[in-house]
């Protein structure tokens, strides 16, 4: 597991039990609740959303990185040949 996957995955359980303290926490009021639910709802979505737009352009990152040295391996065998 990478640091940056460390680091995402601390962030959301971070946020996870903050969300979960506030619910708890929050006064009986049903409509406080619901509306905390809501917003947990929201703020998750948007979370696995950056994380999903995160993790595909680290992908894009790896992939662009290999094939840059595959082609310089590529290049150096050409070379190489006599």
């Amino acid at each position: 597991m990478n640091t940056t996957t460390k680091v995402i995955t601390g962030f959301i359980a971070g946020a996870s039990l903050g969300i979960l303290t506030g619910i708890l926490i929050a006064p009986n009021s049903s409509k406080k609740r619901e509306q905390i639910a809501d917003k947990t709802k929201d703020l998750k979505n948007r979370i696995v959303g950056s994380y999903g737009d995160v993790k595909k352009a680290y992908n894009k990152e790896v992939e662009a990185i290999l094939n840059s040295g595959k082609s310089g391996i590529d290049s150096l065998k050409n070379t190489l040949k006599v």
